[in-house]
């Protein structure tokens, strides 16, 4: 069971980095549609170097493939970016890194096109201004979680001293092993450790925690899944909100530790099963 949960836990970050590298920058200097505007930092006034991304999802977490992302806009937070005729959910993105690609960490700048989304029509550039903060997780895969709906998951999480737990992050899984990515994620939680998920679409769900979000939990980490059920399960139907989640924090019990692949004519060091 550990090393299944190693690999599934291991092969979602190679994933996502697939994901990412199938966003392709706009290759027509001079198209007929799309969107142009300006992109400022919230309160302090135009953001070069930031790349706006076009999905067509609104579920525009950077597990999902844009469509298109724009060159970097220019020292005073002008872009450009063809696209064909269309619906799409504007977002715009600048990171420490300088890339247009890969993980957001704490320091990053995001922000959303408040009137997504937007209908592009033949011919024509419609006038999309964003505005960007810094993101202020401490490390970031799907900040662009569903915002608004019926339907979710509520609750508080405890940390290991049975207070409410400051800085959380609340996983929402398909997968009952409840490793990889999550299919949804909270925002931290603040000081009374309240958390909601907003979740699109019913079924089964599994649901956990940790303080720490991105890579591989280790042990002693505090870590807690919801334990009314022996399955860590939810069951959401309808427009229907599962209250009096609970997490509780405790220690990671695990010590995962990537197995090194064998050398030809040379022994593993796979424990064994």
């Amino acid at each position: 069971m550990k090393q299944k949960l190693l690999y599934a836990l291991a092969i979602p970050l190679a994933l996502l980095l697939c994901a990412c590298a199938s966003a392709r920058f706009a290759q027509n200097d001079k198209p007929d549609s799309g969107i142009e505007g300006q992109v400022s930092i919230k309160n302090k006034g135009a953001a070069g170097e930031v790349y706006v991304y076009a999905y067509t999802s609104p579920y525009n977490d950077m597990r999902v493939p844009t469509k298109l992302i724009s060159k970097p806009s220019a020292p005073d937070g002008t872009y450009r970016l063809g696209l064909v005729p269309g619906t799409y959910f504007i977002v715009a993105r600048r990171r420490t890194s300088g890339s247009p690609k890969g993980y957001l960490v704490k320091g990053d700048y995001e922000g959303e096109y408040p009137a997504n989304p937007v209908t592009v029509k033949p011919g024509k550039y419609e006038k999309v201004d964003i505005s960007i903060s810094m993101l202020d997780g401490n490390f970031l895969l799907a900040p662009y979680i569903p915002s608004n709906g019926n339907r979710g998951v509520r609750g508080t999480v405890y940390g290991e001293d049975g207070k409410p737990a400051n800085g959380a992050y609340v996983m929402v899984y398909k997968d009952r092993e409840m490793v990889g990515l999550p299919t949804y994620l909270s925002k931290a939680t603040a000081a009374d450790g309240k958390y909601f998920v907003y979740v699109p679409k019913a079924g089964v769900y599994y649901v956990a925690a940790r303080l720490k979000y991105g890579g591989i939990p280790k042990k002693g980490e505090p870590y807690g899944t919801y334990d009314k059920n022996k399955n860590h399960m939810i069951t959401l139907n309808g427009n229907q909100v599962a209250s009096g989640i609970d997490i509780n924090l405790g220690p990671f019990p695990f010590d995962l530790i990537l197995p090194v692949p064998p050398v030809k004519g040379q022994p593993s060091s796979a424990p064994a099963h």
